[in-house]
């Protein structure tokens, strides 16, 4: 059985991004073997100065390092080790102010990372290390992005570039509008419901 790592952030009260997190999670039981992490509940460490400059240092190369620099490290790593143990990545969020929530940028700050998710040699280049891995973003806006000519979202770019830089594969599937149309919500929801089955009926076929 396959091992899907299911992710979310959905702090709000009724958040719509919880439900379709977990329409996700009650269409996959039994389909593929999932392990839960709550962005809300355990937040990924940020890149302040101390574990920023250790992060740098492993990307440089450095692997001698100290019990208190690998404790300050070992939340990153943590997130790191649930990411290679998994066959698919499930990430669900909301878009705050045209972008990802803080706490979602640190989580994919933690596990970019150089010799872990991808390598870089002169000769070739960057390579992705992930390569038999593929994700789906749910991704819930209340405003309609899909129908805006002049006001840009940077989320769906953001995350789809992570993953493409560590060899993942994505897809997304998005509920936008949420508050701007409140008289279609229910089919909005609906909508990425049933694009959620059929993502699952494909990923997990048996």
């Amino acid at each position: 059985m396959t091992k899907t790592l299911v992710i979310n952030y959905s702090p709000r009260k009724g958040s719509y991004t919880q439900i379709l997190f977990d329409a996700f999670v009650e269409l996959a039981k039994g389909k593929t073997e999932i392990k839960h992490l709550d962005l809300t509940e355990t937040p990924p460490d940020l890149l302040l100065e101390k574990n920023l400059n250790l992060i740098m240092e492993w990307n440089m190369g450095k692997r001698d390092f100290s019990e208190t620099e690998l404790l300050t490290l070992s939340n990153h790593h943590k997130l790191i080790d649930e990411l290679l143990a998994v066959d698919n990545i499930v990430l669900a969020f909301p878009i705050y102010n045209f972008t990802m929530p803080a706490t979602v940028k640190a989580w994919i700050d933690a596990i970019v990372v150089s010799d872990k998710t991808f390598s870089f040699s002169p000769e070739t280049g960057f390579s992705g290390l992930c390569k038999d891995k593929k994700a789906l973003s749910i991704v819930v806006s209340g405003f309609d992005y899909n129908n805006s000519d002049n006001i840009k979202e940077f989320a769906s770019s953001t995350i789809k570039q992570n993953f493409d830089f560590m060899g993942i594969s994505s897809e997304q599937i998005s509920a936008f509008g949420v508050d701007q149309n409140r008289d279609q919500l229910d089919s909005i929801l609906e909508n990425a419901k049933l694009e959620i089955k059929t993502l699952i009926d494909r990923w997990f076929p048996n």
